[in-house]
């Protein structure tokens, strides 16, 4: 072979070589890249996630490191070499004894392939570590996890700290939201309130900006408020359509919602307001919203869709209180916010500290022992465990002395009602005939409290199958792999506290990608 062909063979490899990394090294490196990096940053933020629950469980201070930016300066590069020995003999087929007679050229390559992966951490420290734990969930966050399909119960229940004026009627306001967003009966919307309004928070502009889209001055004021709208009712085709007797149970339920905020919204005006006092129902009226329910079944006749014409078909839950001057004006019991909502820290401790926690830590037995309840095996639409008393720790809802005897029979009656139960209907203990509304209150409060949202078995062996663990002063905790449930209100924490980051104010890296030539 002369050096001339080997000369040839060896810049065709080199050519060869670096079309190939410029064309090919580039989309491997982001193949390659890309799944590994995302598959570990999810990992390891899970496990800080998870991490940090227990931490606020067990009373110590949270600690967050987040990976702002990941940047992989990949490497290729090409060797090619060439040799002829025997030069100046001429070429012969002959061989003796497997030895190839006559000039002899080789070409030999190599390549090499370098990742070098930059990585920043930040450690949420100083006032960004206030703003990101302490800051309240906004109604816009709200409103937009429940557009993302987010059930309303494990959302308002974990994020929200009050739901109406009175502290004891949060339980009973939630059974029955939760009962009619499973009929797909509410929209829940972030608004701005007018109530809350006033002049002094549209200040005046100079006169020429008054349509001026650029400016401070020209920004819509931010939502404070969650509006509850009540969705129209399905017409039924027939006395007997399935609908019909949805479309009651819909309105009978909305109409406890406006007893409850009864007092607290602007003021409605029916239509027909003569129609509607001669049915025994005014929005305006408290004693008839209480007792609608025995009105309701006396009028078995009545179309749904002519009675909610009687009323108002939206709540609004207002953060911000009312306006002095709208507060006389609407006769309003009251201006203090119907909303509350927690922070980051706010969720964590709200979910983990006794009495009447969101996440229960169990032992292994008690974990199979609440699983195998039928009502809490529909894993694929369920959004919460419900516990039975006997299966809460002693701490969870404890009761002084004197009313022991009381919070026996109220466990008793909640039990006895949740195993005769439909398992797809376990949001609202119904109101029974001769019921005082105090004892309607105290059993949904009951049972709003044996709601969990996530279980973590807490043992001494290693899980064998685990959603996400950790190993902490001789003990582990984790989350079952075969648990739905509880993953599913694990990502709706995480989605919490990443809501509420604090984006980063360090400029990015600038990365390289060296291919050789290309």
């Amino acid at each position: 072979m002369s050096v001339v062909r080997i000369n040839k063979y060896v810049s065709v490899a080199v050519i060869v070589g670096l079309v190939v990394g410029c064309q090919y090294v580039g989309p491997i490196a982001i193949d390659q890249g890309r799944n590994r990096y995302n598959s570990i940053i999810q990992s390891t933020t899970t496990q800080q996630t998870f991490i940090n629950i227990i931490a606020v469980r067990n009373h110590e201070p949270t600690a967050f490191l987040d990976v702002t930016e990941v940047d992989a300066t990949t490497t290729f590069s090409g060797t090619v070499s060439g040799a002829v020995s025997n030069i100046g003999a001429s070429a012969t087929h002959s061989t003796t004894a497997g030895t190839l007679a006559g000039q002899v050229g080789a070409v030999n390559s190599g390549a090499t392939y370098t990742e070098q992966p930059l990585i920043r951490y930040a450690p949420l420290l100083g006032a960004a570590l206030v703003a990101q734990l302490v800051t309240p969930i906004s109604v816009d966050a709200l409103g937009d996890l429940y557009d993302s399909s987010w059930n309303v119960t494990p959302l308002l229940d974990l994020a929200t700290s009050h739901l109406t004026l009175d502290q004891s009627s949060i339980y009973p306001v939630l059974n029955i939201l939760s009962e009619l967003a499973s009929f797909n009966a509410l929209a829940f919307v972030a608004t701005k309130s007018d109530l809350t309004s006033s002049p002094a928070t549209t200040s005046a502009r100079p006169k020429g900006e008054e349509n001026s889209s650029s400016g401070s001055n020209s920004r819509p004021p931010p939502n404070d408020a969650l509006t509850i709208y009540l969705n129209p009712f399905h017409p039924p085709g027939s006395a007997k359509d399935p609908y019909l007797s949805i479309n009651r149970r819909e309105l009978q339920l909305w109409v406890r919602l406006l007893w409850f905020y009864q007092g607290t919204q602007a003021k409605f005006t029916p239509k027909d307001p003569g129609w509607c006092a001669h049915i025994g129902l005014s929005a305006s009226n408290e004693s008839e919203l209480a007792n609608w329910d025995s009105y309701l079944g006396k009028r078995s006749g009545l179309d749904p869709r002519a009675v909610i014409k009687c009323l108002p078909t939206s709540i609004e839950l207002r953060t911000l209180p009312v306006t002095p001057a709208k507060l006389k004006g609407e006769g309003l019991i009251s201006g203090a916010p119907l909303l509350k909502t927690y922070s980051a820290v706010g969720i964590l401790k709200n979910a983990t500290e006794t009495p009447g926690p969101k996440i229960e830590f169990v032992s292994p037995d008690r974990y199979r022992e609440i699983t195998s309840y039928p009502w809490n095996k529909d894993l694929d639409s369920s959004f919460f465990y419900l516990l039975l008393p006997q299966s809460e720790n002693e701490a969870d809802y404890p009761a002084p002395q004197a009313f022991s005897a009381e919070k026996a029979k109220t466990d008793q009656v909640v039990t006895d009602w949740i195993a005769r139960a439909d398992a797809g209907n376990l949001f609202v203990y119904d109101r029974k005939p001769g019921m005082s509304m105090e004892e309607y209150l105290r059993l949904n409060r009951r049972l709003g409290s044996l709601r969990r949202y996530i279980l973590i078995i807490e043992g001494d062996l290693p899980p064998a199958n685990a959603y996400v663990s950790y190993f902490d002063r001789g003990k582990w905790y984790y989350i079952d792999g075969a648990d739905e449930i509880s993953q599913k209100n694990f990502n709706l924490i995480s989605l919490f506290l990443t809501m509420m980051a604090i984006p980063s104010a360090l400029p990015p890296i600038s990365p390289t990608i060296s291919v050789g030539g290309g």
